[in-house]
């Protein structure tokens, strides 16, 4: 499976310079946004985290997490919410992104 991520890495990075966005790849050159991964980890384990892209965009911070298989973008929980168990948070796209958000970007002072 790691070829297939490759190529969707690949693909990503292609529609991303089409459309004149610049993100990161694997981290941030922004240091808040690098310092929020430090312990951003879709395992849960507080280590290091990066999705495959990452960057801000006007006043929008932009995280992508881009899985080969469609089938791997969603997992919903039985209310249809995004599920956060654990096994979800590190086999799919959006709720590991949701994840890394909430924990590291939402926090109130």
């Amino acid at each position: 499976m790691a070829k297939k991520e490759a190529q969707t890495d690949l693909f990503v990075y292609k529609l991303l310079e089409e459309a004149g966005i610049n993100l990161t790849y694997q981290g941030s050159d922004i240091k808040e946004l690098n310092e929020a991964l430090k312990n951003a980890s879709k395992k849960g384990t507080n280590k290091q985290g990066y999705p495959e892209y990452c960057g801000v965009v006007k006043d929008f911070v932009i995280v992508i997490e881009n899985k080969a298989d469609i089938n791997k973008h969603i997992k919903r929980d039985e209310k249809n919410l995004i599920s956060q168990d654990q096994k979800d948070i590190e086999n799919y796209a959006l709720n590991g992104v949701y994840m890394v958000c909430k924990t590291n970007y939402c926090k109130s002072d």
